[in-house]
């Protein structure tokens, strides 16, 4: 009995092992991560039903304008599904939607953005670590009419410590699928060509990123590029001059706690030689205490919702209340440009008597003055102006205004005078300058029209000086790096200085 339950169980041992070798075979093995992407087309909004059209796309970096992706898709209501594996190294990533109209992002079946309603064109940004290894990514999309936007990328931007790790672009923007990846010792480059074989020798733009281990203290970094640069130190922008440019050296002072410092260097070549060099020296050891300031400015919160509600997405000191952003966002890879909402407060030293407050807003705005709710339109509309009247007989005067931005253009101003007084400049020390925002190129034409002729352009994140502007302070008057002036959409300039308060310029 003992002998037939020996052979008994070798006999399942075999049978097992056949059993075994038999599942293992037919198992494929596990997939790589994907050179492409499979991309999925329907003709409909939603992504229902059986799909118009199936193809592997290298990146997702579409500008369609008003056609149509492929000749058997709509030209308008049709939606998209990207779906790939990609092998990511240990770290912090920033994923970055542009999108017109709607866009959702996975990371291993974890929504990550989720812009999914009509829009103009702007961008989302997500950060997430992601452990070393293969991501399944799912972008999907859908358009509703007119022009058409997608595009989806990522950048390392913490967990690297070793040498930088380079991405190279063949575009000025840092846009879509990087033409190379790779390692640099320092950044310290004069290139009178081509950086490699990959990349195109003009109109290429590198994101650098690294976590640098350094001791606590004030240090000065420096940087030399031509043309544009961008320098990120501890999550802190503080260099920008993001323009075509000769060589030029520039340098910021920051304090810094110590331990492992992430720093991102964002540069672009325009034409010609291009220059790259990234140092830094720490000045002290201990940090200066900083001596305190007279509150001047507004306190700014900024919230990605509607309902100013849960934590800030960004605090900060705004000189103004007085913003055109467009279809842009406030602050870059921080706020979204659609469906966010602000509250600014502060408290202003007035002389008693009576004032006209007057707000500009698209879309919602509530205005509070003395603790007085002056103005109450909580909801969408186009810009429209509004002013109330209050009589002040303190001289500290708390103001708070609420503001939300649902989709489209955002406008946000406001403006007070004492009654029978035209309201007074602020003072200035510089030229006044603004940032073009809302469009990677914007035409600078010879007057103040689209039916002037286009002689220049600047592109997104480009400083320039303002000059003046025309009579409705919609085309403002700036000057080019090389000295000309040229009028642009004062819709796609974001300044701290009110456009009101230039000269008018006939």
């Amino acid at each position: 009995m003992l002998r037939e339950k020996i052979l008994g169980l070798r006999e399942v041992g075999i049978f097992t092992a056949v059993l075994l070798l038999f599942v293992f075979m037919a198992v494929p093995a596990t997939e790589a991560a994907d050179a492409r992407w499979q991309a999925t087309y329907w003709n409909n909004r939603d992504l229902s039903g059986d799909p118009i059209l199936v193809r592997e796309e290298v990146s997702i970096d579409h500008d369609w304008g008003d056609d149509a992706p492929h000749e058997v898709v709509n030209q308008d209501a049709f939606s998209v599904r990207w779906t790939r594996s990609i092998n990511f190294a240990a770290g912090t990533y920033r994923f970055t939607a542009t999108t017109d109209d709607g866009m959702r992002v996975w990371i291993d079946n974890n929504q990550l953005i989720d812009v999914w309603y009509d829009s103009q064109v702007h961008s989302v940004s997500a950060d997430r670590y992601l452990t070393s290894g293969d991501h399944l990514v799912r972008v999907e999309y859908y358009e509703a009419g007119g022009d058409a936007v997608a595009q989806f990328d990522w950048s390392l931007i913490g967990g690297f410590t070793g040498d930088w790790h380079g991405q190279y672009f063949n575009n000025i923007s840092l846009t879509g699928t990087p033409a190379l990846t790779r390692n640099d010792t320092q950044i310290d480059f004069v290139w009178e060509g081509a950086p490699a074989a990959q990349v195109q020798p003009d109109q290429f733009s590198v994101r650098w990123t690294r976590s640098v281990p350094l001791d606590a203290g004030r240090y000065r970094f420096m940087v030399t590029a031509d043309d544009g640069v961008r320098l990120w130190v501890n999550n802190q922008l503080i260099v920008d001059q993001w323009r075509a440019q000769p060589a030029t050296a520039l340098s910021a002072e920051i304090d810094l706690p110590g331990g492992s410092i992430p720093i991102q260097m964002d540069y672009f070549e325009n034409g010609g030689l291009g220059v790259a060099a990234l140092s830094w020296t720490r000045l002290t050891a201990v940090p200066p205490t900083p001596v305190p300031q007279p509150v001047t400015n507004w306190r700014g919160e900024y919230f990605n919702n509607v309902s100013l509600s849960g934590s800030p997405a960004l605090v900060r000191d705004d000189t103004f209340v007085d913003f055109i952003w467009g279809s842009a966002t406030p602050a870059p890879n921080i706020v979204v440009a659609d469906r966010f909402s602000v509250r600014w407060a502060r408290t202003l030293n007035l002389s008693p008597g009576r004032y006209f407050f007057t707000a500009h807003a698209d879309d919602g705005l509530r205005l509070w003055v003395n603790n007085q709710l002056l103005i109450d339109e909580w909801h969408v509309q186009p810009v429209t102006s509004y002013t109330a009247v209050i009589d002040i007989t303190n001289s500290s005067v708390p103001v708070v205004m609420e503001y939300f931005e649902n989709t489209g253009l955002a406008e946000a101003r406001l403006t007070w005078s004492a009654v029978g007084a035209a309201p007074e400049p602020p003072p200035i020390s510089n030229t006044p300058t603004a940032t073009m925002v809302g469009a990677r190129y914007l035409n600078v034409r010879s007057g103040p029209g689209v039916e002037f002729d286009a002689f220049s352009y600047l592109i997104a994140g480009q400083t320039v000086p303002l000059v003046g502007r025309d009579f409705s302070a919609i085309w403002i008057q700036i000057e080019l790096p090389d000295g000309r002036s040229g009028w642009v959409s004062g819709r796609y300039l974001s300044s701290g200085y009110p456009f009101a308060n230039l000269p008018v310029v006939q």
